[in-house]
Order: structure tokens, then C-alpha cells, then sequence
């Protein structure tokens, strides 16, 4: 899959992380699904995305176009198999647990389709301590992102088992 076929992102996580990646995903013209296991936590990332919009506006880096297009592209679910349904990749941000990232890649491997990528966002964490129970250690890498608000920098981390083409 080249960069250009990413269409559709599943962010797993709406914590301050998942909700910059899936913010910054959505102005790039990605459909956004923001999955968390709590229909209260999904709300308080939707009203701190709408923040982080209205702050990215005032700041002039991005117009309120292109952030009202953006949080349009931005859906929330807690039905991990409606999340996974479409995604071409998924952007891990749960609790630095590699038990907990291992179970919750393995649930995505059995709902998402062949195609899609997994990566996490974990920054204290290397991929390879769970990259086999995602069950698509291949297409398994690391998109470490950096505070939107301060910059704009994902950090590529494979593991010794990652396929090339994901990591170009």
C-alpha cells in the first residue's frame, strides 16, 4: 500500500496522543474513526479537538476551513468492529502496556481488513516487544508523533521484522 491508498485511519485510543494523530490524520484529508472503550472519554476528545482546532486557527496555521473540514472527517465509535471495518491503518495510542498493546493489536488483527497497517505510538516502548501478537508483524512499525501544537514530526521505528515497504 503506498501512502497516496491511506484513506481511512483508525485511531485506537482518544487520549491526548490519539486525538492529535486522528486530528492531524482528518486536516490531511483522512477519514478519521476515534475508538475508545467509553462513550465519556470519546466526548471529552471531541471537545478537545474542537480546543486544539480553535487553537491551530488562532495561531494561523491552519484556517477555520480546513479545521471545520477536518473535525467533519472526525467520527467516534466504542465498536472496535465498526472502527476496524474500512481502516487502512490503525494508529495505536493506549496505555504503555505491551500486554495491553499485544491484546488490543490481536482483537484489531481478527476485525481489520488483510490490507491494513498497525502502528503504535508508544515512546517508551519498543515495537518488537509486541509486535507477534498483532498477528501482522510485517506490516508492524512504529509512528512515534510529537505534540502537534509544538511541531510537526512522526519518528519511524521498525522492528527486525517489518517489512521495507512500510517503512519508506
Amino acid at each position: 500500500m503506498k501512502v497516496e491508498d491511506i484513506k481511512n485511519v483508525l485511531i485506537a485510543g482518544s487520549g491526548t496522543m490519539g486525538q492529535q494523530i486522528g486530528f492531524q490524520c482528518a486536516l490531511h484529508n483522512c477519514n478519521v474513526v476515534l475508538y475508545d472503550i467509553n462513550e465519556e472519554m470519546l466526548k471529552k476528545a471531541m471537545e478537545r479537538l474542537k480546543r486544539i482546532a480553535s487553537r491551530l486557527t488562532r495561531e494561523g496555521r491552519i484556517t477555520a476551513e480546513q479545521a471545520n473540514a477536518a473535525m467533519g472527517r472526525i467520527r467516534t465509535t466504542v465498536d472496535m468492529a465498526d472502527a476496524a471495518r474500512d481502516a487502512d491503518i490503525v494508529s495505536e495510542s493506549v496505555p504503555e502496556d505491551p500486554k495491553l498493546k499485544g491484546r488490543v493489536f490481536g482483537q484489531l488483527n481478527a476485525l481489520c481488513p488483510e490490507r491494513t497497517i498497525f502502528t503504535t505510538n508508544t515512546s517508551t516502548l519498543l515495537p518488537s516487544m509486541f509486535a507477534q501478537e498483532t498477528g501482522r508483524p510485517g506490516k508492524f512499525l512504529a509512528y512515534h508523533f510529537h505534540d502537534i501544537r509544538m511541531t510537526n514530526v512522526v519518528d519511524v521505528m521498525p522492528h527486525p521484522g517489518t517489512s521495507p515497504e512500510y517503512i519508506t
